[in-house]
C-alpha cells in the first residue's frame, strides 16, 4: 500500500514538474528584426512598448527601424524572426534560405494616387508612375493586377522608384502622373493636394481573386522553430495579440505608432489608420498562390516552391485568441 502510495505521489511530482516545464520556454535570446515602425511591422513594435514579450516569459534582441536592414538580415539567415515581405521571403526560399511565413501583417494600406490634372487611368498611358521597389509585392499587384483592369500593361507606363516620403512633391509638381505608395504617404498626398485613384479596399479585384492585397507578414527560420517550437509559438502568439489590439484598441495602435515615429504629423497617422485591414492571422492562401504565380511568370523563382513550404500555419491555428500569454498551456 505505501509503495502503491509512493509510486502515486512520484507519478503526480512528475506531471506537476512537466506541466511547470510546459508552461517555461527556453532561456534563449531571440534575435528578432524589423522595418520601420510603420503599419506593417508595427507588431514588435508594439509588443515591445505593451510589455507582450514578458508576459510571454520570451527573452527577445528585438532590433527595428530600417525596412532595407530586415530585408537583409532576413537574407542572410542572420536573425531568428524578422518581419519582411512575402515575395522577399518567397524568393529567399527559393533560393535555399529557409524561411517560412508564420503569420500576417495588415492588409492593403496603400493607394494609387495620381497628380491633380489626372482625370482617368487612361490619362496615366505611357507616363511615369513611382512605385516603391522593382519586384515587391505592390509591383507584383500594380503589373499583374491593378493595372490590366484598367486597360494598361507595364509596357503603357514608365515605372520609376520614387521615395514613397517624396511622391506628394512629385505628384503636384508633375514629376510623375500617379504614385503607388504605402500609407500614410498616400494619405499624405491627397493631403497636398494629389487625387486618390484607387482606394486601399479596392486595390484587388475580389471577384477574380479572392483576397486583399497583403505585403508583409511575420517569417521565421524553420531551424529555429524545431529547435525552440515553444519560443515560436509564443512569439506568434505575442503577434498575434498585437494584430488582435491594432484592431481594437486604436488608442493603442496610435501611441505606438506616435511613440516610434514622433517627427511624423500625427493627424496623418489618425487619417490613414482605418486604411490599414487587421483581419487577417494567417495569409490567405489564394493571395500567396497569386504571388507565387506572378513570381514565377517573371522568372523571380530559382527553385519551385509550393504553399506548404512557404507558409507554416500551425501556430497561427493554434492561437486561443486575445490575451493569448492567459492562456498558456
Amino acid at each position: 500500500m505505501k509503495m502503491k502510495a509512493l509510486i502515486a505521489g512520484l507519478c503526480a511530482s512528475i506531471a506537476v514538474s512537466n506541466a511547470s516545464l510546459a508552461q517555461q520556454p527556453d532561456n534563449y535570446k531571440v534575435r528578432l528584426v524589423a522595418g520601420a515602425p510603420g503599419y506593417d511591422h508595427i507588431q514588435p513594435f508594439l509588443a515591445e512598448y505593451t510589455k507582450l514579450w514578458e508576459k510571454y516569459g520570451v527573452n527577445v534582441d528585438f532590433m527595428g527601424g530600417n525596412y532595407q536592414r530586415s530585408n537583409q538580415m532576413m537574407s542572410i539567415g542572420d536573425f531568428d524572426v524578422g518581419y519582411n515581405q512575402y515575395a522577399s521571403a518567397i524568393r529567399y526560399l527559393s533560393a535555399g534560405i529557409d524561411n517560412v511565413i508564420v503569420a500576417a501583417s495588415s492588409a492593403n494600406c496603400a493607394m494609387i494616387v495620381a497628380a491633380p490634372n489626372v482625370k482617368s487611368w487612361a490619362d496615366i498611358k505611357g507616363k511615369r508612375i513611382g512605385i516603391v521597389t522593382k519586384f515587391d509585392v505592390q509591383y507584383l499587384t500594380l503589373t499583374k493586377q491593378i493595372l490590366p483592369r484598367f486597360g494598361l500593361s507595364e509596357k503603357d507606363v514608365q515605372l520609376a522608384q520614387v521615395p514613397v516620403p517624396e511622391v506628394a512633391a512629385a505628384l503636384v509638381t508633375g514629376d510623375i502622373a500617379a504614385a503607388f505608395p504605402f500609407e500614410p504617404y498616400g494619405t499624405n498626398a491627397v493631403d497636398k493636394g494629389a487625387k486618390l485613384l484607387l482606394a486601399p479596399n479596392d486595390l484587388i479585384d475580389k471577384s477574380k481573386l479572392g483576397s486583399d492585397m497583403l505585403r508583409n507578414g511575420m517569417i521565421m527560420t524553420r531551424k529555429f522553430i524545431k529547435e525552440h517550437p515553444e519560443l515560436a509559438k509564443r512569439l506568434v502568439w505575442a503577434h498575434l495579440d498585437a494584430v488582435h489590439l491594432m484592431k481594437t484598441d486604436k488608442k493603442v495602435g496610435l501611441d505606438v505608432l506616435k511613440h516610434y515615429t514622433p517627427n511624423i504629423d500625427t493627424s496623418l497617422l489618425e487619417k490613414s489608420y482605418d486604411n490599414c485591414g487587421w483581419q487577417y492571422d494567417k495569409p490567405p492562401r489564394p493571395w500567396i498562390d497569386a504571388l507565387m504565380g506572378w513570381m514565377k511568370e517573371d522568372g523571380l523563382l530559382q527553385n519551385p516552391v509550393t504553399y506548404e513550404e512557404v507558409v507554416d500555419t500551425s501556430f497561427a491555428d493554434s492561437y486561443p485568441g486575445y490575451p493569448g500569454y492567459e492562456k498558456l498551456k
